[in-house]
C-alpha cells in the first residue's frame, strides 16, 4: 500500500535532512551537472525556475540558474500571490539575487512581475519534495504548479537526490507529471511534449 501524501512529505524531508552538509553539496552538484546535458534544456530560450530554499535542503539549482542565464538564457522565477483564493503563480525575472524579496514563506521571489507571457516559457523546472518513475511529483501542498500547468504547457524538469525518487507515489486526476526527472545517479525521460 502507498502511504498518503503527508506521510510522504514527512519522509522526504526526513531523507533530504538526514544528508551530510558534505553528501547534501555533493548530490546537488551531481544533479545540476546531469541536467545541463539535457537537449530540452541547452534548446530552450526561457525558463521557469525557482530559488531553493537551501535550509530546507531543496536541490541547490543557484549555480544551474547563473549558468543558463550566462547562456543568454531569460530564467525567470516564481512569484507566489499569497492571499488570492485559488492558488496563482506569476513570474519575474533572475536578474541578481539582490533584486529579492521574501514573500510570506520566506522564500526569495523577484521583487517585480516580468510581461513574459507564459507561451514563451518553454521549459519549467519545477520543485518537489520527491518524484516517482511515472513523473509524479510529491509537492509541499500548496497546488501552485497545478494551477501553474493549467496555462504554461511546457517541458517539465523534476530533480531530486535519489532516496527521494520511488516507484509510485499516489496521484490525482488533476496532476500533471513532469517530462523527467534527474537525480545524482540517472535522468529518467518519461513524457515527450
Amino acid at each position: 500500500m502507498v502511504p498518503g501524501k503527508s506521510t510522504l512529505r514527512s519522509r522526504f524531508r526526513t531523507a533530504r535532512l538526514s544528508l551530510t552538509e558534505e553528501e547534501y553539496r555533493s548530490e546537488c552538484r551531481r544533479i545540476v551537472a546531469r541536467a545541463t546535458s539535457l537537449p530540452q534544456l541547452l534548446e530552450a530560450r526561457t525558463i521557469l525556475s525557482y530559488w531553493p530554499k537551501i535550509e530546507a535542503r531543496e536541490i541547490d539549482i543557484r549555480p544551474l540558474n547563473s549558468w543558463l542565464r550566462a547562456r543568454g538564457i531569460t530564467v525567470l522565477l516564481p512569484i507566489i500571490e499569497p492571499y488570492s483564493k485559488r492558488p496563482r503563480m506569476h513570474w519575474g525575472c533572475f536578474d541578481h539575487e539582490r533584486g529579492f524579496v521574501a514573500n510570506r514563506w520566506d522564500i526569495s521571489e523577484p521583487a517585480s512581475r516580468s510581461d513574459i507571457p507564459a507561451e514563451d516559457i518553454d521549459l519549467v523546472v519545477v520543485p518537489g519534495l520527491g518524484f516517482d518513475l511515472y513523473g509524479h511529483r510529491i509537492g509541499y501542498g500548496g497546488g501552485f504548479y497545478d494551477a501553474l500547468f493549467e496555462y504554461v504547457d511546457s517541458f517539465k524538469l523534476g530533480m531530486v537526490i535519489d532516496d527521494c525518487l520511488l516507484n509510485h507515489l499516489p496521484a490525482d486526476p488533476h496532476d500533471v507529471p513532469v517530462n523527467c526527472v534527474v537525480t545524482g545517479s540517472r535522468t529518467l525521460t518519461l513524457h515527450q511534449q
